[in-house]
């Protein structure tokens, strides 16, 4: 390849990481306002500077750019959870939980993540998909956690979905009124703290 077709082929690839990049940032405001179901493709589209062929180009239709816009936003908030430093396991399991209670809060990110994603992408499909993110790095802890026998030796597939839907059913609640959250807080500490192999040791969640 000469310097010239090496120089077009570069902007292509620019090109198309900035329509990307505008369409996942179009679908997320759209679908984190209305829904999937009330998002229109000629209004992400609009608000992309784009064409709907470009949806369908990069996304093959609606639900792969909403699954797209659903799995950037699992990545990122793992990553949140990934900036969470702590002496030990146990204070660092409590700290990301409290963290990713109020990113889990934003309006934009209850709608998508658990009110629509299980429904449109389908629970079975949408497991696997947490399965690499949030499900799957909350399995990890909590296995290390029974090993080192901090918490009760709980089956982790149990504990996993249950401590995932008490943070969505408290996010919700702390979305629905801000003043709730220090009693949501509260509530998501005790529900960890139950599952202490010795309560009275639980770390500080300073």
């Amino acid at each position: 390849m000469n310097v010239v077709s090496t120089a077009m082929a570069s902007r292509r690839d620019s090109y198309t990481e900035e329509t990307v990049a505008a369409l996942l940032a179009a679908g997320r405001a759209r679908f984190g306002a209305v829904g999937f179901a009330a998002a229109s493709l000629e209004e992400i589209a609009a608000d992309a500077a784009v064409t709907t062929g470009a949806i369908y180009h990069h996304f093959a239709g609606k639900k792969g750019l909403f699954q797209a816009v659903a799995e950037a936003i699992e990545a990122e908030l793992l990553a949140l959870a990934g900036t969470v430093v702590a002496d030990d396991p146990w204070t660092q399991l409590e700290r990301a939980f409290t963290v990713l209670l109020d990113a889990c809060a934003a309006p934009d990110v209850h709608r998508i993540i658990f009110l629509d994603a299980p429904r449109v992408i389908g629970p079975e499909a949408w497991r696997e998909i947490e399965l690499k993110y949030a499900y799957g790095a909350l399995s990890v802890i909590l296995s290390g956690l029974i090993e080192a026998g901090v918490i009760r030796p709980y089956r982790v597939e149990l504990i996993a979905p249950v401590l995932l839907t008490v943070l969505a059913e408290t996010a919700r609640a702390i979305a629905a009124d801000p003043a709730a959250k220090p009693q949501a807080v509260e509530l998501l500490m005790q529900v960890l703290n139950s599952l202490r192999t010795d309560p009275a040791g639980a770390g500080s969640r300073s």
